[in-house]
């Protein structure tokens, strides 16, 4: 019994590491045309330098990393330490995930991470990622609120949607650009659905306050910024928030 206790944390690690592994590749290939979506999951079996086929050995995460000492096997390179950085973070993400009876908030958190790095980059919010957390708030509210409160969230959702497109194509008339991305209303719908009022309120306010107070610290005022990445990031705060210490507003 107590051998289970150390075997189940880490086995949680080690998918934790994997996803994280995969993410990272995900996030450096980002607007790479894959001919099929086998090849978008399986990408990592070859060497990022030379494309060659990489052993089992080699694919563990950050074992392999340590074993092979930060170096290809087959062509010598550096490996970027990204990957053994992001493994152990999503290793312990899942380990703490489990320990805590809340590895549902480990698929999120892993997740919104990689949505987070990969908005301020790219300034992108991919679509999978965005219906990723979508179901994930489904699933959550389905299993743990009452028709009537899902109702209630459900409305606010729809209410704060619609504002946000009218908002959205009436910039986008006068401008003749986007003021919000599609993908940041589709996230903030998620936000809406899930927290309900006045917690999502709340949480738009202070993603907006933080992105001007970044504006206002870069003195970038006429550079797009990424608005997604700061909506996740409180969206994920909020979710810790409410799982560990009650509602939040």
């Amino acid at each position: 019994m107590n051998s289970l206790y150390l075997v189940i944390p880490v086995l949680s690690g080690i998918i934790g590491a994997s996803i994280a592994s995969w993410l990272v590749q995900e996030y450096d290939n980002y607007q790479r045309d894959y001919k099929n979506f086998k090849d978008r999951v399986f990408v990592r079996s070859t060497c990022d330098f030379c494309q060659k086929n990489l052993n089992l050995s080699e694919l563990f995460p950050v074992f392999s990393y340590l074993f092979q000492r930060g170096k290809s096997r087959c062509c010598k390179k550096p490996i970027t330490k990204k990957y053994i950085f992001f493994e152990i973070l999503g290793a312990l993400i899942f380990i703490f995930g489990i320990m805590f009876n809340s590895i549902q908030i480990s698929f999120l958190a892993i997740f919104i991470i990689f949505l987070i790095f990969c908005d301020e980059k790219y300034q992108e919010i991919p679509i999978w990622n965005n219906l990723f957390i979508l179901t994930w708030v489904v699933l959550e509210l389905y299993f743990n609120h009452s028709n009537s409160q899902i109702l209630q969230n459900l409305f606010a959702a729809s209410c704060a949607c619609i504002i946000l497109l009218l908002i959205y194509y009436s910039y986008l008339k006068i401008k003749s650009t986007e003021g919000i991305g599609l993908a940041d209303i589709f996230l903030l719908f998620t936000a809406f659905l899930y927290f309900g009022l006045p917690a999502s309120f709340y949480l738009l306010t202070l993603a907006s306050l933080s992105l001007i107070l970044k504006i206002i610290l870069t003195q970038q005022f006429k550079s797009r910024h990424a608005f997604g990445s700061w909506i996740a990031g409180f969206f994920l705060m909020f979710t810790v928030y409410q799982e560990f210490y009650g509602t939040v507003g």
